[in-house]
């Protein structure tokens, strides 16, 4: 049991909804665009995009930009475009409405991810009623999920730190930089690869 808790944070991606809206895009359209453009097979479009991906990486904000990799590999389409062919293939897990059923009446809830501001209305509309905020940290701040952004997260709210728990599956985003902001974290692992007082397994094992 966790005291003094105000507010209760999520990540999105692998914690709400599955990362199967994700692949879909960057590891099926964009490879399927690029192949058509190049003349490649699914496949080899498919390891030319990765590595592409790979030579940015997850620490660099153009990692997460459509617009970016539209622009890098000159593709004939558009971010709105592409998000309107999959709009409707978001899945959120099973343990999310009961979950945020049982929290709103006694916390705030609010989102914060790393996802552009355009992907996360897409994917949060079936329960965006349940959140008192989303932050969309690289469209409000310019940041990635650092502990500085987590700081101004609380000054936004008027909160201490220690008065905000976030709950996400990336182990040095969700987990690290919350507490290195004085915030409170649990690691969602739904992979089950992890375990101890601070991981959970699904949502239904969220105590607060």
């Amino acid at each position: 049991m966790r005291r003094n808790i105000e507010v209760v944070s999520f990540d999105v991606d692998g914690t709400l909804v599955s990362m199967d809206f994700n692949n879909m895009i960057w590891m099926e359209e964009l490879p399927a665009l690029i192949g058509r453009k190049k003349g490649m097979s699914l496949e080899e479009a498919r390891a030319y995009t990765i590595s592409e991906y790979e030579k940015v990486g997850e620490n660099d904000m153009r990692w997460y930009e459509m617009n970016h990799w539209i622009r890098h590999f000159d593709l004939d389409t558009t971010f709105e475009v592409i998000l309107s062919k999959y709009a409707s293939k978001v899945e959120i897990f099973p343990d999310v409405i009961p979950t945020l059923e049982r929290l709103k009446s006694k916390y705030i809830l609010i989102l914060t991810t790393a996802m552009p501001r355009e992907f996360l209305n897409v994917k949060i509309r079936e329960f965006k009623g349940f959140f008192k905020f989303d932050f969309s940290v690289i469209s409000d701040f310019k940041l990635l999920k650092t502990p500085e952004s987590y700081l101004k997260i609380c000054n936004i709210l008027n909160i201490l730190p220690s008065r905000l728990i976030h709950i996400g599956d990336h182990w040095g985003f969700d987990y690290i930089a919350p507490k290195e902001a004085g915030a409170n974290a649990i690691f969602l692992d739904r992979e089950k690869k992890r375990a101890g007082d601070s991981v959970i397994h699904n949502l239904e094992e969220l105590e607060l």
